[in-house]
């Protein structure tokens, strides 16, 4: 019996096959990307044994004073300090290419002999770089495309120039991705001396290992930031390296395994049709089957079996598929952060397509339970699972339309239970190809801006508080940009570093940024910009984990006394580990710990031209166009998306094409004593076949309407979802941490995506639909 079933409906098997094995691959491949990412970031930290917290300080360093705090901290397992000369991209030349554009900070170091170590390609340590060569961070080569052997150049205004050969590419542990804006490039101690004589800016790594970093790490921050020690710069700790190491592919991880969730889903929806179809042309051999004493158990298990084999086939091809796919989707992992030769990656990709396997099998065993009603007698005289559905009464001759086009149309509305399967899965089918394709253009789009935590300007451009003469330096700035002619306005801002508490009272550290919010505003997601100096908005993960919300008092230390200020708004804003706030607060007397000025440039203006001329005149200062700025921040990380992207596409292209032809095959079998009667009376075959076009693209029409409101409502929760999940961990999941707009290319999502599945789903019913021709009157008659 199953041999004859697998014989009559082949292609129905090879399809149901194709669609669970899809399920299955991208399930094994998302648990490869997960484990490769995992392993690789773990393997990354621990090889290069990162610091648990590192202290960025701009300006005079005594590290007597660090050494003598830290002998008094138990919690202190080791310390040390890297000189970092940071070169301005006026000065700094890739293969005779100015970096004025590079938004990255580069700095010369020499690389430590232990602890924070930079690794090679292969993982290595480098703890020696020969004069007169450089090593560059991983990402100047996989973005900007340069070689071992290309030359690097340092000058400056006085006629000094240096000129290096690229030795080799190193992995970074804590300045690894382009999100973390800062890149340390490896050369000999005396190169280092001898561009320091002529130029650069010393800045120092201040790094700590602590002996339990999970528990130290919050009350060792707070200390060390209240202890008057070196702290002219941002202090980041392990938590946050690596976020921004696994914040890319961890996005694919996430959308891949949504993409294979609702193909489980679809899956099991066409086992469960298949099971159906199949149960009702075998209903009278199942009847014959228990009139001669066979045990309603021992039915089950010849179903089950061949579904257990179907699925089985489907779980290894998976299997072997996933495998293949995961390097693919995790090539940027490798490239950033090397490959780890471990056997959990091919023991979890392996238990994920067991756990499908087993979903599967354990889903025919609850359709099984529908056998145990069935009589012999029933069976035996019925003939069929149950009632047939009748066709709607619509009257043929009061329409004008085809009467092919008439019948397949009433079909749909007569019997729409029976499509309410292909509706589904042309709905998920539209989902899963909008949904990331939309995440694509939405990060790849200007107006993503908004949620960097600044609002539409031209322009950005940042200073570092370095010692007593960098607020001088800062108004001097301010004053030459107020008084040229180009710009239109500017947003000068302050921050500082003031102490607050967090949602359980524990003390905290926020950075503020502080000036007249009403120039050149974000866009708030609630609430208003700050306007007097009793008023602050926060971004959506700080407002969370202060565990307030908009119209509450927090409260924050100003100049040495504590104030109880009123969110009065709140903001999304992806940098910086997604914590910041903005405030109307006085300066003086506060730690202040960097300048930022939009600029707004007068039209016609060139950014991009403007942006260079603007790095010498206010030198000191980092000057960027703004949309290079977005594009360099998340440049990589859009890519990863857009290649996920392009893969659900084609995944949703194949499934649709897949259940299209499943589904016109089985409905012809269901259909066969009606298309053989057409046929009797005169019906030719085109027009048969034009009356099953018209039913699946009705219901297509249908789906993709659905999927594509599914995808700008369910799908931009879902995107949200992901980021929240990136920035703040699994507690942040579903509190309203991030709320992106989705920025849709409608002629792409509305346009060529839907052609695309129309073409794939036109084909795939016009190519099932030949078999109509086997439908006989004489065949009928026999059965």
């Amino acid at each position: 019996m199953i041999a004859r079933d697998f014989t009559r409906n082949r292609n129905v098997g090879v399809v149901l096959i194709v669609l669970m094995m899809l399920s299955v691959v991208l399930a094994t491949a998302s648990a490869g990307i997960l484990v490769r990412l995992t392993g690789a970031s773990n393997s990354l930290m621990s090889q290069a044994e990162a610091p648990h917290v590192v202290q960025l300080h701009a300006g005079a360093y005594d590290p007597e004073q660090v050494e003598r705090w830290a002998a008094e901290r138990p919690e202190v397992a080791h310390h040390q300090a890297m000189l970092m000369l940071g070169i301005d991209g006026a000065n700094l030349f890739f293969d005779g290419a100015p970096q004025t554009a590079n938004i990255q900070q580069n700095s010369l170091v020499v690389p430590n002999q232990e602890r924070d170590l930079l690794l090679d390609l292969e993982n290595q340590p480098i703890t020696d770089v020969d004069p007169g060569t450089i090593v560059l961070p991983v990402i100047y080569q996989v973005e900007e495309g340069l070689e071992v052997g290309d030359p690097v150049e340092i000058t400056t205004a006085d006629g000094f120039a240096k000129e290096f050969t690229i030795a080799g590419f190193a992995r970074d542990s804590i300045m690894n991705p382009a999100i973390t804006s800062s890149k340390r490039l490896a050369v000999a101690a005396s190169d280092l001396e001898e561009v320091r004589a002529h130029t650069g800016q010393v800045e120092h790594l201040v790094e700590f290992w602590l002996h339990d970093p999970d528990v130290q790490t919050a009350a060792f921050e707070k200390a060390y930031l209240d202890s008057g020690m070196p702290k002219a710069g941002q202090m980041v700790d392990s938590a946050i390296f690596r976020m921004f190491t696994m914040i890319g592919d961890g996005m694919v991880a996430a959308v891949v395994i949504l993409v294979s969730l609702l193909l489980l889903v679809v899956a099991l929806l066409c086992l469960r049709f298949s099971f159906l179809t199949a149960a009702e042309q075998d209903y009278r051999e199942i009847g014959v089957l228990k009139a001669i004493g066979v045990a309603s158990r021992d039915v089950k298990k010849i179903y089950l079996t061949k579904y257990a084999v179907l699925a089985g086939t489907a779980a290894v091809l998976g299997l072997l598929g996933g495998w293949a796919l995961a390097p693919l989707l995790s090539r940027n992992i490798t490239r950033y952060m090397g490959s780890t030769t471990s056997v959990w990656n091919w023991i979890v990709p392996l238990l994920a397509a067991v756990v499908v396997l087993a979903v599967l099998v354990l889903f025919v065993l609850v359709l099984l339970r529908r056998f145990n009603g069935i009589s012999a007698v029933t069976a035996l005289s019925a003939g069929t699972t149950g009632p047939r559905s009748t066709a709607a009464r619509l009257r043929l001759h009061r329409s004008r339309m085809p009467v092919h086009l008439r019948l397949g149309v009433m079909d749909v509305i007569g019997r729409w239970p029976t499509y309410v399967l292909l509706f589904f899965v042309f709905a998920v089918s539209t989902f899963i190809t909008i949904v990331p394709v939309n995440a694509a253009t939405t990060v790849t789009a200007p107006g993503f801006i908004n949620y960097m935590g600044i609002g539409k300007v031209d322009l950005r451009i940042d200073l570092d508080y370095v010692d007593p003469a960098t607020p001088g330096q800062f108004s001097r700035i301010v004053e030459e940009l107020g008084a040229d002619p180009d710009v239109a306005e500017i947003a000068p801002m302050v921050t500082t570093r003031n102490d607050t508490v967090d949602q359980d009272g524990n003390a905290t550290s926020l950075y503020l940024e502080n000036g007249d919010h009403t120039r050149l505003p974000l866009t708030y997601t609630e609430g208003r910009a700050p306007t007097d100096p009793s008023e602050i908005a926060l971004s959506l993960l700080a407002l969370n984990e202060a565990g307030r919300a908009v119209g509450e008092a927090l409260p924050v230390e100003v100049g040495g006394q504590v104030r109880e200020l009123t969110v009065v708004g709140s903001y999304q804003d992806v940098t910086r580990g997604g914590k910041t706030a903005k405030a109307v607060l006085p300066t003086e007397g506060n730690e202040v710990m960097w300048y930022m000025i939009g600029v707004d440039l007068a039209p016609g203006v060139d950014p991009a031209g403007k942006a260079p001329a603007y790095t010498a005149q206010l030198a000191p200062a980092r000057v960027a166009d703004i949309e290079q700025w977005r594009s360099q921040t998340l440049g990589p990380i859009a890519g990863q998306i857009a290649l996920t992207a392009a893969v659900s596409a084609v995944v949703a292209v194949v499934l649709a094409m897949l259940m299209t032809a499943l589904f016109t095959r089985m409905l012809i079998a269901r259909d066969a004593g009606q298309i053989a009667i057409q046929r009797a009376v005169g019906a030719d075959d085109a027009g048969l076949r034009r009356q099953y076009l018209t039913r699946i693209l009705l219901v297509l029409v249908l789906g993709v309407v659905v999927g594509t409101v599914a995808a700008n409502s369910v799908g931009e929760q879902m995107f949200n979802l992901m980021f929240e999940g990136m920035f703040g961990g699994l507690e942040a999941l579903g509190q309203g941490t991030s709320r992106i707009d989705f920025a849709v290319n409608p002629v792409l999502a509305y346009l060529v995506l839907p052609v695309a599945l129309l073409a794939a789903v036109t084909g795939a019913t016009a190519a099932s639909s030949r078999s109509i021709v086997h439908a006989d009157i004489s065949t009928l008659t026999t059965e």
